[in-house]
């Protein structure tokens, strides 16, 4: 058979069948060439595959055998010549621009030859005899086929989309017809460049936040203000990918839309980093921060510092937790609300709780009703505080004006007091009106009383009962060693009479002194000739070297507290009511006071002096006392 004698080494046909190798798989351009030539050429593959035929020809994917094993696929039963009064059968179709093709289905007829005898005269017994035979034709009805209607129509110009299933059924049923037999298949819609987030918690979530046990608590919410750490994924950019292509029913390719691209320099603002990541490139945070996206910009942001407007309120964030270095409200927040953090600003009025953890609380407007406490850090009020708690234990706290509030800090500058309790170390108010107050270093501008509750003053000793107890042991310890050593004079004086030992007692009195410093070999040679001193000279010598220290801690000891005592100062340039300063001794050191309840305060602080430690009680006058030690 001239048609099919030259193959490609990709096609093997035997005598079960028409294989095409797919170890490796014939590259798609190449394999449709060798179709064309052959269907161009008068054959034809019976019994077709023709799914796997296009997949072959136009599939996206790799054709795969079906056992996953061999590296054949079966595509047809043999190569066949198309002869060509049944080529002739087939019709051209009609190509529809939209994307498809028609084909008018008549009931066909081929020619069939065949011979007829001819006979002569009749013979003696009446019977005639064939003298020869002529040809005649004549038109029989047929039947098309499925595989030469694949190979008649590749060459009238339908080599894709054929409808397999309906021009079987319509060949089968004879009908007379006109149909669409063939499709186009549309390109699959490429695949844009775009953003995954790489965490589920990128974005503000407003939902209840679920607590350990299961329960939503209804005073926060789940992810309000998005937070990060440093060298944690934040996006990543999904790379574009091409559709596959399309084929009109013509095998003319349809090119896939051209995907779109993104760049993600364009969107990584301060704070991240772009990092080349396999998988597709990422933006990383580059510091431990707030999450923004940039609405203006089209940036995601990392920044130390979080800004919000809608307020603290349990209709918009619920209580708060903050990691990041500085917060800043622009809305109130309201009564009952808890928010936490490091610095925080706030520039409208407070009602709730404000805690600061190592930073730094700044409200611009009022604190009325709720607390501001700083563990770590400094408060500072610039409006109103009022009926309020403030704590910065180990900070300073300023604030402009305060009424019915409590006080505690290390270090308190307030303009006007009214009706407040105030503990600090250093203490600055202006005017002070009807307040207790405890402090060690305390200036006020004026004093008077808020209608019937005097200012009381309570210059508060320093709890030096640890120190005194350390001093008390240290002189205890030197009686003890001076009644000894005092036993061991004449045994002493003896020694250092001694030739033999006089020189090694003198040594030991400047190695205890300081004045000569041995190495480590001295210092085991020393020890052999101190083993060989009497036992009234090792004792003595012994507790000289404990005795030298001891004078020197009572100094230091007895120096600090006469340090911490001169520094006890109460000054009051104007006394304008009821005011009394008092001295006041009491087991609370300033933090003891901070576990008192707002009733039990006011109690210790308005009777914590003795009468016989008054420094000043009066309606007038003025205050300039400075501790003196005895």
């Amino acid at each position: 058979m001239s048609q099919i004698s030259s193959l490609p080494t990709y096609v093997q046909v035997r005598k079960d069948g028409v294989f095409i190798l797919i170890s490796p798989p014939p590259a798609q351009d190449i394999l449709r060439l060798f179709v064309d030539r052959l269907f161009k050429n008068d054959v034809y593959f019976k019994e077709l595959d023709y799914a796997l035929f296009l997949d072959l020809l136009y599939g996206t994917k790799p054709v795969t055998a079906k056992n996953g094993l061999l590296a054949e696929v079966r595509l047809a039963s043999e190569i066949a010549i198309f002869e060509p009064h049944r080529k002739s059968l087939y019709r051209c179709p009609k190509i529809i621009p939209r994307g498809y093709a028609e084909y008018l289905f008549e009931p066909v007829f081929t020619e069939v030859t065949f011979e007829t005898p001819v006979h002569g005269a009749s013979g003696d017994v009446g019977i005639s005899t064939i003298v020869e035979f002529t040809q005649k034709t004549e038109l029989r009805q047929t039947k098309l086929d499925f595989d030469e209607f694949v190979a008649a129509m590749w060459c009238h110009g339908v080599s894709f989309g054929i409808d397999a299933d309906t021009v079987r059924a319509v060949i089968q049923s004879g009908a007379a017809t006109r149909i669409e037999f063939a499709y186009q298949r549309e390109p699959t819609d490429s695949l844009d460049a775009h953003i995954a987030e790489e965490k589920s918690d990128l974005r503000q979530d407003r939902s209840p936040l679920i607590n350990a046990n299961g329960l939503a608590s209804l005073s926060a919410a789940k992810n309000f203000f998005p937070q990060v750490i440093k060298n944690i994924p934040l996006l990543r950019k999904i790379p574009r990918a091409l559709g596959d292509p399309g084929y009109r029913v013509t095998g003319a390719t349809i090119e896939p839309r051209v995907p779109k691209d993104l760049d993600l320099r364009v969107m990584s603002g301060p704070g991240t980093r772009i990092e080349p990541n396999a998988q597709g490139d990422m933006i990383v945070a580059d510091m431990d921060g707030f999450l923004r996206f940039d609405d203006i910009s089209k940036k995601v942001e990392v920044t130390a510092t979080i800004e919000n407007r809608s307020g603290i309120s349990t209709k918009s964030t619920g209580d708060i937790k903050l990691d990041v270095d500085h917060f800043v409200e622009h809305g109130e927040v309201q009564e009952g609300r808890i928010v936490k953090g490091k610095h925080m600003t706030f520039r409208s009025a407070v009602y709730g709780t404000i805690l600061a953890s190592d930073g730094n609380i700044c409200i611009d407007d009022n604190l009325s009703g709720g607390n501001a406490i700083s563990y770590g850090g400094n408060v500072a009020i610039h409006g109103r505080a009022i009926n309020a708690t403030i704590e910065a234990w180990d900070g300073n706290i300023t604030v402009n004006y305060a009424e019915s509030c409590v006080i505690f800090g290390k270090s308190v500058s307030i303009e006007r007091a009214v009706n407040c309790e105030i503990i600090a170390e250093t203490l600055h108010v202006g005017v002070v009106e009807g307040c207790a107050i405890v402090g060690q270093m305390i200036n006020l501008s004026s004093t008077l009383a808020r209608r019937d509750r005097e200012t009381v003053v309570n210059v508060l000793l320093p709890d030096h009962s640890n120190i005194e107890s350390q001093i008390t042991v240290a002189q205890e310890h030197l009686i003890k060693i001076d009644e000894v050593l005092q036993k061991n004079a004449v045994e002493m004086a003896a020694a250092r009479a001694d030739p033999k030992h006089g020189k090694f007692i003198e040594l030991g009195d400047k190695i205890i002194d300081g004045k000569i410093k041995l190495t480590s070999q001295q210092q085991s040679e020393w020890q052999k000739i101190f083993a060989r001193f009497p036992p009234a000279v090792k004792d003595t010598l012994i507790l000289m070297g404990k005795r030298k220290p001891l004078p020197d801690t009572i100094s230091d000891l007895s120096q600090q507290i006469e340090t911490r005592l001169s520094k006890l100062h109460c000054n009051i340039k104007e006394v304008l009511g009821e005011t009394t300063v008092q001295i006041s001794r009491t087991q609370l050191d300033l933090r003891g006071f901070q576990n008192l309840s707002r009733s039990q305060l006011k109690i210790s602080l308005q009777h914590m002096g003795a009468p016989n430690q008054k420094i000043f009680f009066g309606g007038q006058g003025q205050l300039k006392w400075q501790y003196k030690t005895q």
